[in-house]
């Protein structure tokens, strides 16, 4: 690692602030130097910092959503969202660029409308999406719409397929605070939050999830995570369309194809 010399008369060589942001990026190299995600004592030892400093570091760059915490073993690793910023004007745009060939894949096999949305923080952002030929499709999302994760998308019924997805990949007092908060918008009973959360674990050791009308009556969509590779979840890819071509075997394949294409995807993220 390089490290730029400032004369010693800077001004800025001299501020707290400048000390603190230097700090924040040696914290950031650190984390990419390493696929596998960091403890707080390691880094510390690393960079030759206290641990109590690299703590309030990274609580202050997950707040900013370039850190995230593997809720497992509470070690910490980058989000995606540095990944976009070092990107060009739209942060999207490269993600498009990685995402339409396996999107357009994705819909030759099924011929179904597909996304890909990413997780930011507490929201959800589709970054491309692919819409099927056959005149009869559904229509749900457009391309650079977001969603908060804890509330009723777009006036639906309950949760989508991605959101299960989102919620499968946060602790459980996590995702039980989410869904309180939307058993409150939808003004349901306590069955609501557990039927929830029998679906949320169901998708937690299927690797997919499946919403059959439960958002939007007479449409089906089937989901699968994007990881990245600390096995961080960076987004999901959705398919969708009207409930009756959507058999079990249906799901079966499509579920599949998706499988496929978001190993594909999280490669081409890799190697970018």
């Amino acid at each position: 690692m390089t490290t730029a010399i400032a004369p010693k008369n800077s001004h800025a060589a001299r501020t707290p602030g400048d000390k603190t942001l230097t700090k924040g990026l040696q914290l950031l190299e650190a984390l990419a130097q390493c696929e596998a995600p960091r403890g707080i004592s390691e880094l510390a030892h690393q960079l030759s910092l206290t641990k109590s400093n690299v703590h309030r570091l990274l609580q202050t760059l997950a707040r900013c959503g370039y850190v995230t915490q593997e809720a497992s073993t509470e070690r910490y690793l980058l989000s995606a969202k540095l990944w976009q910023v070092s990107r060009r004007t739209n942060p999207s745009d490269a993600l498009q660029r990685l995402a339409r060939p396996i999107l357009r894949r994705i819909v030759e096999q099924t011929n179904e409308s597909v996304i890909f949305a990413i997780v930011e923080q507490d929201g959800l952002i589709v970054v491309d999406q692919v819409e099927t030929p056959i005149p009869v499709r559904v229509v749900f999302f457009s391309i650079g719409q977001s969603f908060p994760i804890d509330r009723v998308i777009m006036m639906g019924k309950g949760l989508t397929a991605l959101q299960l997805i989102a919620l499968a990949a946060r602790p459980e007092a996590d995702a039980l605070a989410v869904l309180r908060k939307l058993q409150e918008q939808l003004r349901k009973g306590k069955s609501f939050v557990d039927a929830q959360l029998s679906q949320i674990s169901a998708t937690r050791k299927s690797g997919f999830a499946v919403n059959r009308g439960e958002w939007v009556t007479g449409a089906t969509a089937v989901a699968v995570p994007v990881f990245g590779v600390a096995q961080n979840l960076i987004g999901m890819l959705s398919c969708f369309g009207p409930a009756d071509r959507f058999t079990e075997s249906g799901i079966s394949k499509v579920r599949k194809i998706l499988a496929l294409g978001a190993d594909d995807l999280s490669l081409q993220l890799h190697k970018s």
